[in-house]
């Protein structure tokens, strides 16, 4: 309202013959500041949308979680989209946000941002994303505006620099509440060649603990994989052989395995693999594909081993109880946090490393 009487008197002070110049001291200003927004725009906007978010980052301004455990199904994340897009380049320290998909979002959710900060509470940047609806219940995380909370820049979309090893976390927040927390860790690795700048910078958290069976609509006719995030923590790839083995705890059985003499070349970034299950080849169906059923027909305990280069590098227990996959930890809905649970849709069954 004060724009609109103040660009109204300047209009009639110009229109009677007042200069600019001879304006009064603060009409002058107040006319310079409706001017420039005016004729600004956009940017007027866009720093006052950047002014704000720094003011959130001091004050502390900040929607609090939603404790109610009555929802059945509250606002989260897709697990896999966010260690598929929570991205650092090795090489080059730069981080940045990728097609992460929410789930669940109200459906008049226009908006929602996202808040990097230490794990001391230290507010970095904050990315303001606007929901694209996808398949019921997602929604991909499309970012408009990036703001350094330290300095009130702004930008469209793009890398920060990310080169200080230390604990780090990822908020989301919609404009009434804090839905979800990531935590994770930069880790710098510094090379031995004194003539070439050889630093590494990694990501260590979720990506070298979880992963998860699928078979797709959960079909049981349908073929059984085993997805894991796998990386070289080095600065160069490097060429490894993998294999998974499923067997049952109650008898020790090899129930499947992963096809043999395959050669996955490890990045020192986490990338996602995808494996998919057959029949032991000393079995008289050696070979062929594995399906869902074939393992759900059996209820009990089992566990998987991932070796590398023969080596174990991992293993995972699950659960199969009248014939399906049993949720464990973060993954059970309505039981685990919802700031960190796992959603995995209603055909991904996601575990934890025992060891």
């Amino acid at each position: 309202m004060t724009r609109v009487v103040v660009f109204t008197m300047v209009l009639s002070l110009m229109l009677c013959g007042t200069t600019y110049a001879q304006l009064p001291g603060k009409l002058k200003k107040g006319a310079e500041r409706v001017m420039q927004g005016r004729l600004g725009g956009d940017q007027g906007e866009e720093q006052e949308g950047a002014d704000a978010a720094q003011a959130d980052a001091k004050s502390g301004a900040r929607p609090a979680a939603n404790k109610d455990k009555s929802r059945e199904y509250p606002p989260g994340l897709s697990f896999s989209t966010v260690l598929n897009g929570v991205k650092l380049l090795p090489k080059k320290g730069k981080f940045s946000l990728h097609q992460i998909q929410t789930t669940f979002l109200p459906d008049n959710c226009t908006e929602g941002s996202t808040v990097l900060r230490t794990a001391d509470g230290k507010e970095l940047f904050q990315w303001d994303w606007k929901p694209d609806r996808l398949q019921t219940p997602y929604a991909l995380m499309n970012v408009h505006k990036r703001t350094n909370l330290q300095t009130g820049e702004t930008q469209s979309a793009g890398f920060i620099e990310m080169t200080t090893p230390g604990d780090y976390v990822l908020d989301f927040y919609l404009p009434s509440e804090h839905f979800y927390t990531y935590p994770f860790t930069v880790v710098k690795l510094s090379g031995d060649d004194p003539f070439a700048s050889s630093d590494c910078y990694l990501l260590d958290g979720d990506w070298e603990d979880w992963g998860y069976m699928y078979y797709r609509d959960a079909k049981p006719d349908q073929s059984l994989h085993w997805k894991l995030w796998l990386r070289n923590k080095g600065s160069e790839p490097r060429d490894v052989k993998v294999r998974i083995e499923v067997t049952r705890d109650a008898d020790g059985q090899l129930v499947c395995t992963s096809r043999g003499a395959v050669t996955y070349g490890l990045k020192p970034d986490w990338v996602r693999y995808d494996f998919d299950l057959i029949f032991p080849k000393e079995l008289t169906s050696g070979g062929q594909y594995f399906k869902a059923k074939d393992l759900l027909g059996t209820d009990g305990d089992y566990t998987l081993t991932t070796k590398i280069d023969d080596e174990v590098y991992g293993v995972w227990k699950f659960t199969v109880a009248g014939g399906k996959f049993q949720y464990a930890g973060r993954a059970v809905r309505g039981e685990a946090d919802p700031l960190t649970f796992i959603e995995g849709g209603r055909d991904a069954f996601w575990y934890h490393r025992a060891k």
